[in-house]
Parts: C-alpha cells; structure tokens; sequence
C-alpha cells in the first residue's frame, strides 16, 4: 500500500468503525466485504403455524413431524410460511453492488451514511481472472477474460484512482468541508455496510 493509504488507515483506526467481518458467522464475500446473521425474530415454530393456517390449525410445541413438514415446505418451494418470519443482515460490499441489491427490493435498509461519518479506504478490485471484456450486441452480451496483461494494468488503474479519490476525499474533510460534499469525490468501489 502507499504512503498515502497508510495514512489514511491510520486515521481510520483512529475512529474505531464497525467492522464485524471477524464475528461468528461471517461469511466472507470479494475482497473486503462479508454477510451475517445479525439478528432474527423467528423459529422454526413460527414457520409450522404458519404453514398451519391453512388447516386452521397451531403447535403450541415443535414435534418430529413438523421438522417434516419445514423439509417439506422448502423441497416443494412453499415460501409463503417462511415470510412470516424476520431476518436481519449485516452485510459489507462496494456501493455499486449495494445499488443492485436495493433495485431489486426484497426488503428495507439502513446504510452506513457517509454524511455522518468517514467511510474506510476499502475499495473493490477484481481478481484478475475477474476482468473481462463485453462482447456482444445489448440484450446478448458475453464477458470474456482479457489478457493477463490487461487484467493488471485494469487493477492497477482503479488502484491509483481509488487511492487519489480517497486522498481528496479526506484533504477536503481536514479542510473543513462537510461530509454530505466531501463524499462526492468517491468512486462507487469503495465499500459500505447496512
């Protein structure tokens, strides 16, 4: 890493931020970022009544047959008496990835906001097997891989802007400028949680 970024790390450790990638559970996701299983207000009972309903029937108790039932219900996809439950997740990932998981809505967010706080120099760069061209016309692209050449050079390019960007990023913080503003000079690879 630069000097620069090392910098900024340091700044950052400063601030202790969440980061509950190391807690059990995590699932690890690219390169910086993870999921888990925050919390959840359901149980294995909450899914058998649910299914119930449709006899007019509820346990007051899980018995054998009802897990043969929940087994039921996912090999058949009933989904309907699993939405009666509620899951909450913690998730890491790069705002471009955030964007196309709150398009396609299946739930509500709460996203760490970097107009009250100072987001992390942790930005997304792909693998390079992960660096591919499009091919092909809308509606029928493929993606192959480049050239190894070009792959290194594509992840060295976004390194040096990521690291300018974040520079810029906290040059004009230390200058006083607001977060709401001094957020705009970040590029959408840089992670966020909610």
């Amino acid at each position: 890493a630069s000097t620069m970024m090392e910098m900024s790390t340091d700044v950052v450790d400063a601030r202790k931020t969440v980061d509950e990638g190391s807690e059990a559970g995590t699932i690890p996701v690219l390169d910086h970022g993870f999921v888990r299983l925050d919390g959840a207000m359901a149980d294995d009972l909450s899914v058998v009544n649910a299914a119930r309903v449709s006899f007019a029937q509820r346990s007051e108790g899980l018995e054998e047959r009802d897990h043969g039932l929940i087994r039921f219900l996912m090999r058949e996809r009933h989904g309907t008496p699993f939405e009666h439950n509620a899951f909450r997740f913690h998730v890491k990932l790069p705002i471009f990835v955030m964007r196309e998981w709150a398009r396609h809505r299946i739930g509500s967010f709460n996203e760490w906001s970097a107009r009250y706080s100072q987001l992390d120099p942790e930005f997304y760069i792909p693998e390079p097997e992960d660096v591919r061209t499009q091919v092909g016309k809308p509606g029928s692209y493929s993606f192959d891989p480049v050239d190894p050449a070009l792959a290194d050079h594509t992840r060295e390019t976004q390194r040096a802007v990521y690291e300018q960007a974040y520079a810029a990023y906290v040059d004009l913080l230390e200058q006083g400028v607001a977060k709401e503003v001094a957020r705009n000079v970040l590029p959408v690879a840089i992670y966020t949680q909610f």
